[in-house]
């Protein structure tokens, strides 16, 4: 039995975030850039980000979320993937940091939770920035998942991008990294680049297999191996 736990933005939904395509779906796609360089920085933390994001939109209204669900750029197969998860009677779970209104929908796509930043879905609402995640509550998620899969988190294996994902590499027992930055890629035990998720489960599935290379079958993109990390069955 195993857990494997998706970050989104970067990961799932490549080179952009769920705030860029919401303001999109807005038509006020410049209204990010200032405010994500910050972020980017560590000038601006996850509560930062969050209270200006709502002060600028308000009540994100459903169909504009929708919208801009339906307009991501995802990776292909993610819903095969969850499918295989699935029928192998393992579990998956998504953890980001981006506002609850968008990574909700990939609830459609076969994952048993997605836990995201909370934001308020009426004006008389106030944004409660405790309900705003940041990196550190990633591993604490994934955590309180898992034991309630009756798993344990060092068998789980966590897919993410960024140094967002840090604290959750340093919880699981396998680490891919998916399209991730040179930073999370030298902590990971599994690189992966390109357009497919099924590469990446594959590369996955076969280093907890104990299976010596990582099969093509179709997949688009290439795999490699930088770490040593174990993953338990």
């Amino acid at each position: 039995m195993r857990a494997h736990i998706f970050d989104m933005d970067g990961t799932l939904v490549p080179s952009t975030s769920a705030p860029v395509l919401v303001a999109a779906a807005m038509g006020r796609g410049d209204s990010l850039v200032e405010l994500e360089e910050r972020f980017a920085t560590g000038v601006a933390t996850a509560a930062d980000f969050a209270r200006a994001l709502h002060e600028m939109w308000g009540v994100v209204p459903p169909e504009v979320a929708r919208r801009a669900f339906v307009t991501a750029p995802l990776l292909e197969n993610v819903r095969e993937v969850l499918h295989d998860i699935r029928l192998r009677g393992e579990v998956a779970c998504l953890i980001t940091m981006s506002p609850d209104y968008f990574a909700e929908h990939f609830l459609e796509f076969g994952f048993d939770a997605v836990f995201a930043s909370r934001f308020p879905r009426s004006a008389d609402v106030a944004l409660d920035e405790e309900a705003i995640l940041n990196p550190e509550d990633k591993p604490l998620l994934a955590a309180r998942f898992c034991a309630e899969h009756g798993v344990q988190l060092r068998d789980a294996v966590a897919y993410g991008d960024s140094m967002s994902d840090v604290f959750l590499f340093g919880e699981v027992g396998l680490r891919v990294s998916v399209n991730g930055d040179h930073h999370l890629a030298e902590l990971a035990d599994i690189a992966v680049e390109g357009s497919d998720l099924m590469l990446a489960y594959r590369a996955a599935r076969e280093w907890c297999d104990g299976v010596g290379s990582v099969a093509e079958g179709g997949a688009r993109g290439s795999a490699f191996r930088p770490g040593s990390g174990e993953c338990q069955a």
